[in-house]
C-alpha cells in the first residue's frame, strides 16, 4: 500500500503502482484539499478565476454563470478535451499517470473537490485503467488523458481493454473540471517510467561494459585513483572509482593505451549519470509541485487566500533534462558499437573472427553488430533536442509549447533501443570471456561477478545458428534489478 500524503512520493513508489500497488489517499491530504477548495471557492467570489468563473484557453474572456451554462460547463469542457488519437498507452504508464495526479492533488494547491481525488484513489485500487492514446500532449498539461480520465471516473467512456464501464463519480461541477486535467501527470509518469528502467540499465552497462574490458585486456591505469583525483565532474570520477573496483582481477594489459571506448569509460558513463540524476531530481519535485493553474494558496483563515494564474504547467525543464539525457546517451552510443566491433576483432580477443567456433568462414555474431547499429540509430533519432520545438494554438492565446510529453515517449524508446545495444554486448562479451576460459571466480567484484555468471547462463553453443533468443534472454538480463 503506497501512502499518499502530497508532501513526498518516491519513484520507485510510482513504479510500484504501475505495477499493481494499491494506495491510500492520507487525512492529512484530505484536509488540506478541503482547505484548498473552501480557499477557491471563496476567492472566485472575489474576483475571476481561470477556468472556474471563465472559459478556458481563447474563451478565457468569457464569463460562466448558472444562466448561461455555468453548471453543465465542467461537464462539457472535460467532453470536448478528451479526444486523442494513435495507439493506446499500456496500462503500466496510465496507472503511473493516475498516481502522479493524485499526488499532485494531494499537495493542495488545485482547489478541487477531496472527493474527486478520493474517487480517483478508488478507481486505482479497482486497476479500472482509462484508455489514453499517444497523441495529444504538448508538453503544456496532458489534458486529454486526464479529461479521458474523469469521463471513464463518469462511466462515459470504456476502460483499456473493454468491458463495462463503471462510475466512480456522480457528477462534475464547473469548478472540478479544470483543476483535475491541468497537470502533466502522464508526461511526468512516462519520464519516472523511464528513469526508474534507465538507472538499472546503465549500472548493469557498467558491468557488461567491464566485462568487454577483461575480455579485451584493458589498461587499468585509465580508471586509476589517481585518474578519478582529475576527473572534471564529480559523477566522472565515481565512475572512475565503479570501473576500477569492478575489474580488479583482470590481468596484466595488452596495451600501453587501449582504444576510446575503453579508455574513456568513466566519461561515457559518469556523463549519462550525471544528467539521469538531474532527471530524477526534478521528477521527485514534480510528482508533489503545485503546478495548478491557477494556483491556489494563501489561508482562509487571515484572508490571505488567493489564486495566480502562470505558466508553470509548461515543463519546459523536463524536456531540456529529458533532452540533455538523450544526448549524453546518444553520445556514449559510438563507444558502444566499437567495444562490440573490437569484440569480434581476433587481435583484441585473441579469438576466432566474430567469435565463431573455428576459422573456417563461420560469421559467428557478425550480424549482431548490425541490430546494435540499427538500435543505435533509433536512440540518436531520439537525441534530437525537442525542446526547441513550438507551435501556436487556440487562436494564439497558447503561442508555445515544450514537447515534454514527445520527449519523454522518446526517452521510453531509447531505453528499450540502450537495451538492445546492452544485449548485444553482453551476449558477445559472455562468449568472448567462456571461449577464453574466464572465470567469475577470478575477479573481486561481486556486481562484475554476478553479471559474468548471468552472461555465462546464455546458450553455449558457438556454432552458427539464430541468436535472436540469445538477444532476447540477454535483453531481459540487462533490465533486471540486481
Amino acid at each position: 500500500m503506497i501512502e499518499i500524503d502530497g508532501k513526498s512520493l518516491a519513484l520507485p513508489d510510482i513504479v510500484a503502482v504501475a505495477d499493481g500497488a494499491a494506495v491510500n489517499l492520507t487525512a492529512d491530504a484530505i484536509d488540506r484539499m478541503t482547505a484548498s477548495q473552501e480557499s477557491a471557492v471563496a476567492t472566485s467570489l472575489k474576483r475571476p478565476v481561470y477556468g472556474r468563473s471563465t472559459g478556458v484557453g481563447a474563451n478565457r474572456s468569457v464569463s460562466l454563470s448558472a444562466t448561461d451554462g455555468g453548471d453543465t460547463h465542467g461537464l462539457q469542457l472535460l467532453r470536448s478535451h478528451a479526444v486523442d488519437a494513435g495507439r493506446p498507452l499500456d496500462r503500466r504508464t496510465i496507472r503511473a499517470m493516475l498516481v502522479v495526479r493524485l499526488s499532485q492533488l494531494a499537495a493542495g494547491a488545485s482547489g478541487i473537490n477531496p472527493a474527486i481525488a478520493v474517487a480517483l484513489a478508488e478507481l486505482i485500487n479497482a486497476d479500472v485503467v482509462p484508455e489514453v492514446r499517444e497523441f495529444g500532449g504538448i508538453g503544456t498539461a496532458d489534458l486529454q488523458a486526464l479529461s479521458g480520465t474523469a469521463l471513464t471516473m463518469l462511466g462515459e467512456r470504456e476502460p483499456l481493454g473493454g468491458g463495462e464501464a463503471r462510475r466512480f463519480v456522480e457528477n462534475w461541477a464547473t469548478a472540478d473540471a479544470l483543476p483535475f486535467i491541468s497537470s502533466s501527470a502522464l508526461t511526468i509518469a512516462q519520464a519516472v517510467l523511464a528513469h526508474e528502467e534507465l538507472s538499472r540499465l546503465l549500472d548493469n552497462a557498467a558491468s557488461v561494459a567491464a566485462l568487454s574490458f577483461v575480455s579485451m585486456s584493458g589498461n587499468v591505469e585509465a580508471l586509476s585513483p589517481a585518474v578519478a583525483a582529475a576527473a572534471d565532474t564529480p559523477a566522472v570520477a565515481e565512475a572512475a572509482k565503479l570501473f576500477h573496483g569492478l575489474v580488479q582481477g583482470s590481468g596484466q594489459p595488452a596495451r600501453i593505451q587501449d582504444p576510446y571506448c575503453l579508455r574513456t569509460l568513466p566519461q561515457i558513463f559518469g556523463s549519462q549519470k550525471e544528467e539521469l540524476e538531474a532527471l530524477g531530481s526534478l521528477l521527485r519535485r514534480l510528482v508533489t509541485a503545485g503546478n495548478e493553474n491557477p494556483l491556489v494558496h494563501g489561508s482562509l483563515a487571515d484572508g490571505s487566500n488567493d489564486v495566480a494564474h502562470h505558466g508553470l504547467f509548461q515543463m519546459t525543464n523536463l524536456a531540456r533534462r529529458v533532452d540533455s539525457l538523450q544526448l549524453a546517451i546518444a553520445a556514449a552510443c559510438a563507444t558502444h558499437l566499437r567495444r562490440i566491433d573490437l569484440l569480434c576483432d581476433p587481435s583484441y580477443t585473441g579469438l576466432h573472427p566474430f567469435l565463431a567456433e573455428d576459422g573456417s568462414g563461420q560469421s559467428g555474431v557478425m550480424m549482431l553488430e548490425y541490430v546494435a547499429a540499427a538500435a543505435v540509430g533509433r536512440i540518436r533519432a531520439n537525441a534530437q533536442p525537442v525542446s526547441t520545438q513550438t507551435v501556436v494554438l487556440s487562436l494564439g492565446a497558447e503561442e508555445d509549447a515544450s514537447f515534454a510529453s514527445v520527449a519523454a515517449a522518446q526517452l521510453q524508446s531509447t531505453v528499450q533501443a540502450l537495451a538492445t545495444v546492452t544485449a548485444v554486448e553482453l551476449v558477445c562479451a559472455a562468449r568472448a570471456l567462456r571461449l577464453q576460459g574466464r572465470n567469475p571466480d577470478e575477479f573481486a567484484s561481486p556486481t562484475l561477478q554476478s553479471m559474468m555468471a548471468a552472461g555465462y547462463g546464455l546458450p553455449a553453443d558457438v556454432t552458427d545458428r539464430d541468436l535472436r533468443g540469445d538477444v532476447e534472454q540477454a535483453h531481459r538480463i540487462v533490465l533486471a534489478a540486481r
